[in-house]
């Protein structure tokens, strides 16, 4: 009987070692996906892009700021880089990200690229 309770003890103690090792293990990160309605960001980048004075970049700000607003700068990102797609597919996508980015005063996260 001594021997059969050592082994169910030895048993559980394993168990609980296996157990508290693959709870442990951190989590795998969530990519960032936009909140925003893709059409209402896709609006206001490629007013962005084709701005050729001074007037109309200042509404495309306007309208950028008021999107982005509240939105973490990872997040912001993942929407203006998911419209620049959109916008103009033929554009060089990263000149166009950067571009907007600086429009909309966003900073992206380090390494961040619009791919």
């Amino acid at each position: 009987m001594a021997s059969k309770n050592i082994n169910i003890a030895l048993f559980l103690t394993i168990n609980l070692v296996f157990f508290g090792f693959t709870i442990a293990q951190d989590p795998v990160p969530q990519a960032p996906t936009c909140p925003l309605s893709s059409t209402q960001v896709e609006a206001c980048v490629s007013r962005i892009i084709d701005t050729l004075n001074f007037f109309s970049l200042v509404t495309a700000r306007l309208c950028c700021v008021s999107l982005t607003a509240g939105l973490d700068a990872s997040v912001a990102s993942v929407c203006i880089c998911d419209a620049v797609k959109l916008a103009d597919p033929l554009f060089e996508q990263t000149d166009a990200f950067r571009r907007v980015t600086n429009v909309c005063l966003i900073g992206p996260p380090a390494g961040f690229r619009c791919a």
